[in-house]
């Protein structure tokens, strides 16, 4: 792509106003959008964008109108990056939730890619897999450094998903209504700031997605001397604009209890990496092990902020 005029390509194939300046214009593959419905994605960047003035990039049609522009042989989407500088000072947390109140009445049923209703079969799944391998990782005579780390602290780790599950479960039953979605993130981490929403990775999911993944990434960053005050700071900013119910803080606390970095670590190295990338994933690991007492204190001061609105695991309670 790097090889391209692509200023050539969009004075060819668009037939832009003059405000669409070249400078914020950039290309991105319809293949990297995780929902599909490109029509609708579109409807809500510019509602967003226009009328609601969030920093949501915008999407072009083509001069055949269509959004998917062949280039090198794959289908590409132009989009238009917002004015960044007209956002200084509105908060991560702030930022989020305007984001998922405004798309709070999304239509979860024309999104069927949605991981809403398969959740828990995921999580199971994936958590069983690596069991599996687990328990062929102990008759092997001869295993690496990361089979070994895998191993010894596996039991660990199964023991917050399977938790992580069972508060699922119960949550299905406590709250039986079907859970609102909203526009949220495939893997959100923007919490020093807010930044620009890009349509191609938005997942239609409930709110509880994006919150624990912020979440995570706190306990990931922060040490225990500032990890409540960084907690804090995002989730009364992010209710201030849109308050949490007992609905999203069960689903909240039981994703960021799901060991979720640590499967996806596990299933590279056993499934996806190639040998140049296994010395990364030893380390990633390593340091999955070491933040275990990070999270666990995280989650214990997240059940006392929302004490009585679930149930969290006794052990965790003690922290």
């Amino acid at each position: 792509m790097k090889m391209l005029d692509w200023h050539a390509i969009v004075d060819r194939e668009y037939e832009l106003s003059l405000n669409d300046h070249p400078l914020t214009l950039y290309f991105q593959p319809v293949s990297a959008f995780y929902h599909q419905q490109l029509d609708t994605i579109a409807q809500w960047a510019d509602y967003l964008n226009l009328e609601k003035g969030l920093p949501v990039s915008r999407m072009f049609r083509n001069r055949a109108g269509k959004w998917g522009t062949l280039i090198g042989g794959e289908e590409w989407v132009l989009m238009c990056r917002p004015i960044m500088s007209q956002f200084t000072g509105m908060s991560a947390g702030v930022g989020l939730a305007e984001l998922h109140l405004q798309t709070s009445m999304v239509d979860v049923h024309l999104f069927p890619e949605s991981p809403l209703m398969t959740r828990n079969r995921d999580w199971e799944k994936r958590i069983d897999v690596l069991e599996a391998k687990e328990l062929a990782n102990r008759s092997l005579e001869r295993r690496s450094v990361f089979e070994r780390l895998f191993s010894n602290r596996f039991a660990y780790f199964l023991g917050c998903a399977e938790n992580a599950i069972q508060m699922m479960v119960e949550g299905s039953i406590n709250f039986p209504n079907e859970q609102s979605v909203c526009f949220g993130h495939y893997r959100y981490s923007m919490i020093n700031g807010i930044a620009e929403e890009n349509p191609g990775q938005w997942v239609v999911d409930d709110r509880s997605r994006d919150l624990a993944e912020a979440l995570r990434v706190i306990g990931w960053q922060q040490g225990r001397r500032t990890l409540e005050e960084e907690m804090n700071t995002f989730l009364n900013d992010y209710e201030s604009r849109f308050p949490l119910t007992e609905q999203v803080t069960s689903a909240m606390y039981a994703r960021l209890l799901y060991p979720l970095s640590y499967v996806e670590c596990c299933e590279r190295y056993f499934f996806e990496s190639n040998p140049s990338e296994q010395r990364e994933q030893e380390v990633l690991l390593r340091q999955c092990e070491e933040k275990i007492g990070d999270y666990e204190y995280l989650l214990s001061i997240l059940a006392k902020r929302y004490a009585g609105q679930f149930t969290a695991p006794e052990w965790l309670l003690e922290k």
